[in-house]
């Protein structure tokens, strides 16, 4: 049975080396134990949180212990009250997320299959109702699982817990029948802590409705897991038809394919996308996913703030999640950002963007077309100055085709066109000297448009390979 979990739970290779998180108490020695006569090379490491007196003796008792096998023993330590009160966190949270970092990059510096922690089956269920209590989904109320990999510390080396099967009585029984001495936090009585009072307090009153409560949740936990596992392959399914972009910090969904899912599947693939963006997230509220399927629904806003620095926006077709710090991609347009002339026939503008320009006697066709996005005919004769590219002007304005006077500003135009923000800082402007003749993919100016005495054309067209 040990040997199935070690295996295939856990899926840990028996010659690779695996570092073992051990605290001193009954579980982290039981795994400890447990490993180390399965014959796993191993590396014992013990975070010492320097929350209680007798800190430095458990680290000094862990690191005898580790000695006494023959294995190689490693720590750290951290002021752990300051750095919650630095970061906003809970005690708990702060510990957690300090413990981990230094197991984790221990870990990489040793280059260890998998981080193995002593969680028991209790540690689930108080778990699953910490979950519970915040308001959790599916994904919360699972559990915790044999094998799980953590981004937010590594995204390739596992955190495995081939204990989670055991109650705590078991551990505390095996270090009596096998002779080990574990050293017991005084602060697990505290109920000052959350968990502690799911443990001392919560616990126990459910268990008078129903005695058999921790297996019950157990049982549920085993259920869910399966199903989870049986969404997420419909996710990734529908994540590959939905994502058509990604980059770092954002994520591209086809719009008209996410409006047509369920919102139900809209709130697990903004959940999915929103996790890999902010993996140091545990819980991602319901609200805050409904109200993100509901806009990709609704035409306005345009743009809606999700959680933790993460924002929502249409735009040319796609819903984008993405962080505020993200650089999103602008080489779906072109762009320029500083002033070139045009000296011969062609103009790489980067990104695949290329310029042509070719001189012609107007034809009839000429003088019938309409002008187009990003192809169109000029006048030469009304082209005075040498052409240039250059990006907008604070106050640039802009006589449009099919304005026989006045003008507009170019930042008016861009806004009633729907131009993207991003792209409208350096979007290229074709000049005739000073004046603007062409807002490529826009409109063209009515003072260079072709017309029956029209003589000479020149053709444009701006186009990306």
């Amino acid at each position: 049975m040990l040997e199935t979990i070690l295996r295939d739970q856990c899926g840990l290779d028996p010659r690779k080396l695996v570092l073992v998180g051990v605290s001193g108490g009954p579980d982290s020695l039981c795994l400890l134990d447990i490993l180390h006569s399965a014959g796993y090379p191993l590396i014992v490491a013990h975070f010492n949180h320097r929350l209680r007196p007798e800190a430095d003796q458990e680290e000094a008792a862990v690191s005898a212990l580790a000695h006494k096998l023959g294995l190689e023993f490693v720590s750290d330590s951290a002021d752990v009250h300051s750095y919650a009160a630095a970061q906003a966190l809970s005690l708990e949270e702060a510990a957690r997320l300090l413990r981990y970092r230094f197991l984790f990059a221990a870990a990489r510096r040793r280059s260890a299959q998998a981080v193995a922690v002593g969680h028991t089956a209790d540690d689930q269920v108080e778990t699953i109702l910490m979950h519970f209590l915040r308001g959790a989904g599916l994904a919360g109320l699972k559990g915790m699982e044999y094998r799980t990999l953590l981004p937010v510390f590594d995204d390739s080396i596992p955190l495995v817990r081939p204990i989670l099967g055991r109650r705590r009585t078991e551990t505390e029984a095996y270090c009596r029948d096998h002779g080990l001495q574990p050293h017991y936090d005084a602060t697990n009585a505290d109920q000052a802590y959350f968990r502690n009072r799911l443990r001392h307090s919560l616990v126990p009153e459910l268990e008078k409705y129903n005695p058999r409560f921790k297996e019950s949740i157990l049982r549920m936990s085993a259920a869910l897991q399966g199903d989870q596992a049986l969404l997420q392959e419909i996710i990734d399914k529908e994540w590959k038809q939905t994502v058509v972009e990604s980059g770092a910090g954002w994520f591209a969904f086809e719009a008209s394919r996410l409006v047509s899912q369920s919102k139900a599947m809209r709130r697990n693939l903004i959940r999915q996308a929103a996790e890999s963006l902010r993996p140091g997230d545990r819980d991602i509220g319901f609200e805050a996913l409904q109200r993100a399927a509901d806009f990709c629904e609704t035409p306005e806003p345009k743009r809606i703030d999700f959680i933790n620095g993460l924002y929502l926006f249409r735009e040319s077709g796609n819903i984008y999640l993405a962080a505020y710090e993200a650089d999103l991609p602008s080489v779906q347009w072109p762009q320029i950002s500083a002033a070139c002339k045009l000296v011969g026939p062609e103009m790489d503008l980067g990104s695949g963007w290329t310029l042509r320009v070719e001189e012609n006697p107007a034809t009839r066709e000429d003088r019938s077309a309409s002008a187009g996005n990003w192809s169109v005919s000029l006048d030469a004769d009304q082209v005075t100055g040498g052409l240039s590219l250059r990006p907008p002007r604070p106050g640039d304005r802009f006589q449009s085709l099919g304005m026989a006077s006045g003008s507009l500003k170019i930042s008016d135009l861009f806004v009633n066109l729907k131009l993207p923000q991003r792209a409208r800082k350096n979007w290229p402007l074709l000049c005739a000297g000073e004046q603007i003749v062409w807002v490529p993919g826009l409109r063209l100016a009515h003072s260079v448009r072709v017309t029956e005495a029209t003589r000479r054309v020149l053709h444009l067209a701006l186009k990306k390979t």
